[in-house]
């Protein structure tokens, strides 16, 4: 799937490194820990949690809260300044528990951001159920669509909506797949470009760029040009689902300009103006693909 993990720990080896015994002791030199019914508990309403929670059952072992404070420990001791966790909706009512855990051990709540991503299901099958046995890894299902559909599928959904994962169409080679769209519009851009006729014309347009006037190719210009602030909003807003939108969008404009204005023609000049914009639509398709983790062919 194209994911690099450069740090892995186990909750094992968090209780085997005494990590998690450290984070309460830490807690509790804070005065943020106490005793009752038998239980060692981590006051957490004190930062606004609806109640005080658990760390140390009755029994003496450590609940997953405890291993979760060693986890934060862990990040911030490894010079972290700033943790992005994601986690699913039946998670939501750890964020407060989390911040309060950061805040207890001296660091700022607001470092701790808890991203909340909804459910996935299989279009037209049972919904998805690990304690019931009932589930599709992600090896299985990059085995059967690839992983340039199942990357780009996934994010072109945002964190509040549940994601209905249709194998039938990431396996499609049409335009009603999204990534085979904006795939197939670089590919088509490339073949353009690789044309002798295209080959053998100047690579800046120059002055000719005046020439791009067509209500189809400003369109298109326009949208290119938006690149940087999708970019910027999809990262400050952790709007990951907004890249893959964009690249649709810029796809159908240049379906759109390729349809309406013919590129290689006999005006040289013209020529060489909508060759640039099929060279910078190229570039910024495959600027956009390389960011969501998925490739970018030159033939299909």
């Amino acid at each position: 799937l194209r994911l690099r993990i450069d740090v892995y720990r186990s909750e094992r080896e968090l209780h085997e490194a005494g990590e998690v015994t450290d984070g309460i002791a830490q807690l509790r030199a804070a005065g943020h820990v106490y005793e009752s019914e038998g239980a060692t508990w981590f006051r957490s309403t004190t930062f606004g949690d609806d109640k005080d929670r658990v760390i140390l059952r009755s029994n003496g072992e450590p609940t997953y809260f405890a291993a979760d404070i060693a986890y934060l420990l862990d990040k911030f001791g490894r010079g972290f300044n700033h943790l992005i966790y994601i986690l699913g909706p039946d998670h939501h009512g750890t964020i407060k528990r989390w911040k309060g855990a950061a805040a207890g051990l001296g660091h700022d709540p607001d470092a701790v951001e808890i991203l909340i991503y909804q459910h996935v299901s299989l279009a037209g099958g049972a919904g998805m159920s690990k304690r019931e046995g009932v589930y599709v890894t992600l090896d299985e299902l990059v085995d059967e669509v690839g992983a340039d559909a199942t990357r780009f599928l996934f994010t072109l959904r945002s964190a509040n909506q549940t994601l209905e994962f249709d194998m039938d169409l990431a396996r499609q080679q049409s335009n009603e797949n999204p990534v085979y769209y904006v795939q197939y519009a670089h590919a088509r851009c490339s073949s353009i470009l690789g044309q002798p006729a295209a080959e053998a014309l100047p690579s800046e347009p120059g002055e000719a760029a005046a020439l791009l006037v067509h209500p189809a190719e400003q369109a298109l210009i326009g949208q290119l040009l938006r690149m940087p602030e999708v970019i910027a909003d999809s990262a400050v807003r952790r709007e990951t689902h907004e890249l893959p939108r964009y690249t649709m969008e810029v796809a159908s404009l240049f379906s759109q300009f390729y349809r309406d204005c013919r590129v290689l023609t006999d005006d040289a000049a013209l020529s060489t103006a909508r060759l640039a914009l099929v060279r910078a639509t190229r570039q910024v398709l495959a600027n956009s693909l390389e960011l969501i983790g998925v490739s970018a062919p030159d033939s299909m």
